[in-house]
């Protein structure tokens, strides 16, 4: 399993060196890897969703997930904006770069990384409950909190808590997880033949959501490692400890409790690049963000695998 994850990402990866020795630029890369990204997001996920919340029932075990998830994330943000503030009282930081800052340590990758990886360890349960921390936590957040980091700190200076709901609504896996709720909840059946596709589809799209990770990597510049460290440790050592801290408070155990502390544990969001473009925080340090976490849970997923 952990072979699979770094072949597919070393994959993305090798085309992202493939493409640049091919002499397209940078930007062009982003952009096919945007399309990729927008197609899978848009058109597979929503599938993908609909045939977890139709083949999985809703339990207990989601609602706790759920709790636990938004009670980390907010956490790391809060906990993020204390150390960033005091190390800004002492060292001068940009404004767009404390909101890239802030926005990375507490937002994970949970959905490209996280979902393959914890679809490999528990099959179809961990799938449902990934979905579950994603959609019920992860998603809603980014689309209000992170959005709000991002208008406070960056050049974008105007948020309005109703466009990021409408956003939240317009959202296709939301709708592939309502209808596969719906239909099962009614007892509506399937056909089989349909069923085993959309199981096919899963399958797939996990490895071509890590490929999509590979070719997001970029170089880092050593010498603000050490502005970024703090939000290193945050998402990828504090963020799992509060998810164990809320879930053994809550009374979780087995399966859900690994996917909580896994998916808390993820490196920070690809979404971020996106909303530094389009909020005005920085971009470089979103990027090096992607890029470390991701190397230090990696490394840390390798450790704890041997």
């Amino acid at each position: 399993m952990l072979f699979d994850i770094f072949l597919f990402i070393l994959t993305g990866l090798a085309l992202r060196f493939l493409f640049t020795a091919l002499g397209i630029c940078p930007e062009k890369i982003d952009s096919i890897r945007d399309k990729i990204n927008y197609f899978v997001f848009y058109y597979i996920i929503p599938l993908v969703c609909f045939k977890t919340a139709y083949t999985m029932p809703f339990s207990l075990s989601h609602l706790k997930i759920s709790l636990v998830a938004n009670l980390t994330i907010l956490s790391c943000v809060a906990l993020s904006w204390l150390i960033y503030r005091r190390i800004a009282s002492k060292r001068a930081i940009k404004p767009e770069v404390m909101g890239s800052l802030i926005m990375c340590s507490a937002f994970g990758n949970v959905l490209y990384i996280g979902l393959p990886i914890l679809t490999k360890l528990y099959g179809a349960e961990g799938m449902s409950y990934a979905f579950t921390y994603d959609f019920l936590a992860s998603t809603p957040l980014t689309w209000t909190v992170a959005v709000a980091v991002c208008m406070k700190y960056g050049k974008a200076k105007s948020f309005k808590l109703k466009d990021s709901f409408l956003t939240i609504l317009k959202i296709p896996p939301i709708w592939g997880l309502l209808l596969g709720l719906s239909l099962r909840e009614l007892n509506i059946p399937l056909q089989d033949l349909l069923i085993i596709t959309l199981k096919a589809i899963s399958s797939y799209v996990t490895y071509l959501m890590l490929v999509i990770v590979g070719i997001s990597i970029k170089a880092v510049s050593p010498q603000k490692f050490a502005l970024l460290l703090p939000a290193i440790i945050i998402k990828i050592i504090i963020s799992p400890f509060l998810a164990f801290s809320f879930g053994s408070l809550t009374g979780l155990s087995g399966v859900p409790f690994n996917v909580c502390i896994i998916d808390a544990a993820m490196p920070s969001m690809i979404l971020s690049m996106i909303f530094a473009t389009a909020f005005g925080v920085d971009l470089r340090t979103a990027i090096e963000m992607i890029f470390l976490t991701t190397v230090s849970f990696l490394s840390l997923f390798v450790i704890f695998a041997i």
